[in-house]
């Protein structure tokens, strides 16, 4: 139970990291898209050792985590290594990572319905949303580097929120055959 409350804390500053970064992106969209680029790919990197750090706790909730762990180190060394090549394909990494984290956010919620969590449809509802900014990214052309640049920081905004709610809603895992239960009320 230590172990998971360990994990839950970094994840818990993780979520926190990502919705300043956003919101940083929000209120100074002036801000380099390459330093954006370089700051948002040392931030894929840490949530991505989360994630996977996340998965082998044992948590019933993290069950995805090793996936995205992967999906986000991959395109957090993309984003480091390839900065040049990459800018003028951010908004489409950030739309396919927004868009795999949302169908299993989406796959959480079924779950959550399953073990009678209640805020279950909250869960759904910022998959939901997350989804659409993430097909609007991949779907919309942007004229100016200016509306890219706030387009991803709502993105990243709204993407933190949807997973700090779950983190806040659900968290559950077995250890030596008995199942604690950590169930916060927002």
């Amino acid at each position: 139970m230590k172990n998971l409350k360990m994990i839950k804390n970094i994840y818990l500053l993780l979520i926190v990291c990502s919705i300043l970064v956003g919101a940083v992106l929000l209120i100074w969209p002036q801000m380099g898209v390459s330093v954006m680029c370089k700051v948002y790919g040392v931030f894929l990197l840490i949530y991505g050792l989360g994630k996977l750090s996340g998965y082998f706790t044992g948590d019933l909730f993290q069950l995805y985590d090793f996936g995205l762990g992967i999906v986000s180190l991959i395109l957090g060394f993309v984003l480091l290594l390839r900065t040049e090549h990459i800018v003028e394909f951010l908004a489409v990494c950030i739309g396919i990572f927004m868009l795999v984290d949302a169908a299993l956010k989406i796959q959480t919620a079924i779950d959550a319905k399953k073990f009678g969590i209640s805020k279950w449809w909250l869960i759904l509802m910022m998959a939901v949303m997350v989804a659409f900014v993430g097909a609007l990214l991949l779907l919309a052309p942007f004229e100016t580097g200016s509306i890219l640049v706030r387009v991803l920081g709502l993105s990243i905004c709204i993407d933190g929120i949807m997973n700090l709610i779950v983190v806040m809603s659900t968290v559950r895992s077995i250890r030596r055959g008995r199942e604690d239960v950590i169930d916060i009320e927002l």
